[in-house]
């Protein structure tokens, strides 16, 4: 976990992605906490960070507005390099 530390308190792009792999929309806030290898469905993990002050208009899927948990692999440091993601 260690290594997910230095994101909190970060600028950071989330993506949002259909299940076919599109790009949705893309999501700009500030980390507020980290948890890793969330067990997100059977079988499979994920490094999650919960993302805070985003647009007042998103959603997460409980229905709170303005912040969500979003897996860091679909995540982009705002200040930090541009990458391509795989998904």
């Amino acid at each position: 976990m260690a290594e997910l530390y230095p994101l909190l308190g970060r600028r950071v792009r989330v993506y949002l992605y259909t299940k076919e792999g599109m790009v949705t929309d893309v999501l700009e806030g500030r980390v507020a906490d980290v948890a890793r290898a969330v067990e997100v469905v059977p079988g499979q993990t994920k490094d999650l960070a919960l993302v805070v002050d985003l647009p007042a208009d998103f959603k997460n899927s409980a229905g709170t507005e303005g912040e969500g948990w979003f897996a860091v692999q679909d995540m982009q440091l705002v200040d930090g390099p541009a990458r391509w993601f795989v998904n």
